[in-house]
């Protein structure tokens, strides 16, 4: 704005009109005159006028009436209304000045106190205008900052959420502090059947929180669809985030690996709540605790992975949740969690209404209006279908024209089989086969059975005996892992070979290991025992294959696996 301004001067007195007018236009100012109120209101123009001058009236009751509607016709401009007046009324102009006027001009006029107060007046006008700027400056960087956000919300939740979280053996519940929410719930198929659960909850709030999501939930989906494991998911994002995150943050998670096929599964328990399994037969619920340092804290080197392993039954009812609903309290200022987990535990019905409860008493007890923290919660319907039959019927690309005809030979001995897990590259390498990735399920089903019995039964020598009791099924894997960690001596030989044309094919796995053997006819194969958690893998295999066979004593076994083209 220039020092030059337009000024609308109204009053009814024609010679200080005039006068005023002629002091305006001296100092260079545009002058709009009106000869009373009415007229003023009918010229009044917020885009082009800066100033109002209103003369004062003995009818001071119209003059504020005028000012008023000048007023309303700018609600949202800054344009001051300076009042005229002969004698100075001290209660008038105070009423006046009440209404927001900005000042006021006593008659006879001066012209070196008008252009002192012209003066001041401009000033006030000129900060006004570019503090407006500013504004609208201010105002259009935060419409991009919340497009950005948006955007940026967009991409998120496309990377962390998958199909799997419809699950119906799922329940899940969100709640966030911020735009960007800190806690995540990640779940994958695994190729063999069964899923991956993950709960994350990082440190702090908002975006700063949330962005570490990002090379969490790209490790977590792509290392459980290539078959790996859950210890060795979990050592790569705790050295990816130890890596790339502040040493201030971290993630608290929980981990949950389901093993459908044999009704069992095990749990990582790193920073958060202790998980709740409810079980029809129990009262009681048992605790998962925190047992490990949350994800991004310790070095590769130091990292820590304790477990927690327990079979299930159908029915049974896992519960998580982020420390946000721990923290939690209601409109009373009481903690939520404690008398909600109380009611739940004695229940006779046992875990009734679960989840659904849980979101409905924080709703009903002000929980969500009060929370400083994200909140999430996660529930799992334990049963033995979850991830069975999930796998992706669509064929990744780059597998047209790949080997139709081909064998290979894997061969782990001791040192290889304490440290590598051959499974999810031997399935990279068969699903490159024209139309058996589709199968990818089924193959790595097949697969895993093979090769766990070659590992654990072969060249271990463990009984599935032990998984009986729900301790004995803790202790048996326990057990497990303490004699790959003391092996000295044993193998493992894995035998591919592929053959397909343009209308079928058949894949060949034959499994061979260096134990001792096992009377493989005497063994009950019967899927439909759900009372008994052990002896699934060979029912299950002969279930998906065309043919079973069995050579040298029970220690090698090959499986056969055809398909049609589509």
């Amino acid at each position: 704005m220039t020092a030059n301004i337009t000024i609308l001067i109204a009053d009814e007195m024609t010679a200080d009109r005039l006068r005023l007018k002629t002091i305006f236009e001296q100092l260079g100012h545009t002058v709009i005159e009106a000869k009373s109120g009415p007229e003023a209101i009918k010229l009044f123009d917020p885009k082009a006028i800066q100033l109002v001058c209103l003369g004062l009236a003995e009818a001071s009751q119209n003059s504020r009436s005028v000012a008023l509607q000048l007023q309303r016709l700018a609600p949202d401009m800054y344009i001051p209304i300076v009042f005229l007046t002969r004698e100075l009324d001290s209660d008038a102009l105070s009423q006046c000045l009440e209404i927001k006027g900005a000042d006021y001009i006593s008659k006879p006029y001066n012209s070196a106190l008008i252009s002192a107060k012209l003066a001041v007046i401009t000033r006030v006008l000129m900060m006004q205008k570019t503090l407006a700027e500013q504004n609208e400056a201010l105002s259009k960087y935060n419409e991009m900052l919340l497009y950005g956000q948006d955007v940026a919300k967009v991409v998120y939740e496309n990377i962390t959420y998958s199909n799997c979280l419809n699950d119906p053996a799922l329940k899940t519940f969100h709640h966030s502090s911020h735009t960007f929410n800190g806690d995540v719930i990640l779940a994958a198929y695994k190729p063999n059947g069964g899923m991956h659960l993950l709960l994350g909850d990082f440190t702090g709030q908002g975006l700063s929180a949330a962005i570490g999501a990002l090379p969490l939930a790209d490790i977590f989906f792509d290392w459980t669809k290539k078959g790996f494991l859950m210890r060795q998911i979990l050592p790569e994002i705790n050295a990816r985030l130890k890596r790339i995150l502040p040493d201030d943050m971290f993630c608290s998670a929980a981990f949950i690996d389901i093993k459908a096929n044999d009704k069992s599964i095990d749990v990582w328990n790193g920073g958060l709540p202790d998980l709740l399994l409810f079980t029809p037969q129990k009262k009681q619920a048992r605790k998962l605790i925190s047992k490990n340092l949350p994800l991004g804290v310790l070095s590769p080197r130091e990292f820590e992975f304790a477990i927690d392993s327990l079979s299930f039954q159908n029915g049974d009812v896992l519960l998580a949740y982020s420390d946000g609903l721990y923290e939690a309290k209601t409109r009373q200022g009481e903690g939520f969690l404690e008398p909600k987990l109380a009611a739940l535990y004695h229940s006779e019905n046992g875990f009734t209404g679960g989840l659904d409860c849980l979101v409905a008493g924080m709703k009903q007890e002000g929980v969500l209006e009060r929370s400083l923290d994200d909140i999430s919660c996660l529930e799992v319907s334990l049963n033995s279908h979850i991830g069975v039959h999930s796998a992706d019927s669509h064929e990744p690309s780059g597998t047209r024209g790949a080997p139709a005809n081909f064998s290979f030979e894997y061969r782990l001995n001791a040192e290889s089989l304490r440290s590598v897990d051959p499974l999810p590259y031997i399935l990279q390498i068969i699903t490159t086969v024209p139309g058996l990735s589709q199968y990818a399920s089924h193959v790595f089903m097949i697969l895993s059975e093979l090769y766990s019995n070659a590992l654990e039964h072969g060249v271990l020598q463990l009984t599935s005996a032990k998984k009986e009791t729900l301790e004995g099924f803790s202790s048996y894997y326990e057990e497990r892992e303490a004699a790959l960690l003391a092996l000295q001596e044993g193998f493992v030989n894995i035998q591919v070979s592929v053959v397909s044309n343009s209308t079928s094919g058949q894949l060949v796995l034959r499994v061979t290991d260096s134990g001792s053997g096992f009377d493989f006819e005497s063994v009950e194969c019967d899927l439909s025992r759900n009372d008994v958690p052990y002896n699934r893998g060979l029912a299950l295999l002969k279930q998906l294959c065309e043919k079973l066979e069995f050579a040298d004593g029970g220690r090698s076994v090959s499986a056969y696996f055809g398909w049609q083209q589509e």
